[in-house]
């Protein structure tokens, strides 16, 4: 059975902290590529003093789209935990929708790696990030 955009989308909708933020979840691949895609719209609550957007919120896009890609990685929830995240901020952005893609780099057993961009609307790259995850759960079958 393939974790869909649908089971992503009703996934986000029981996360509070994704709720709050209006994480919209945009593509989620059922191939087992963990390929998948969210957005934001950017508000006067998310940007800092000089009207830019917060750098912890391309952190959390990007924490928040690896743990997309993990869920269709391993095609359903296997309770993904963040134990590392390196970002890097490339290009300041304002108010306004901002995109992150992710894919999985590593499927293992017991830890996961990621890597993830945050775009603009015109797609220019704005921050590039990876991320391992540590897996709560065990793979229903053994991991590629």
């Amino acid at each position: 059975m393939a974790w869909t955009l649908e089971d992503e989308i009703a996934w986000t909708e029981r996360n509070p902290f994704r709720m709050h933020l209006g994480v919209a979840i945009e593509r989620v691949s059922t191939d087992g590529s963990g390929d998948c895609e969210i957005a934001l719209e950017i508000n006067d609550n998310l940007v800092q003093a000089y009207g830019m957007v917060h750098g912890g919120i391309y952190c959390t896009l990007i924490d928040t789209v690896l743990g997309t890609a993990v869920r269709s990685a391993y095609q359903h929830d296997i309770g993904p935990l963040t134990i590392d995240l390196n970002v890097s901020f490339l290009r300041p952005a304002g108010k306004g929708r901002i995109y992150s893609s992710a894919s999985i780099v590593k499927k293992g057993r017991q830890i996961v790696v990621g890597v993830a961009d945050v775009f603009d609307a015109e797609r220019r790259q704005l921050a590039t990030g990876r991320g391992s995850f540590a897996l709560r759960d065990q793979p229903r079958h053994r991991a590629d």
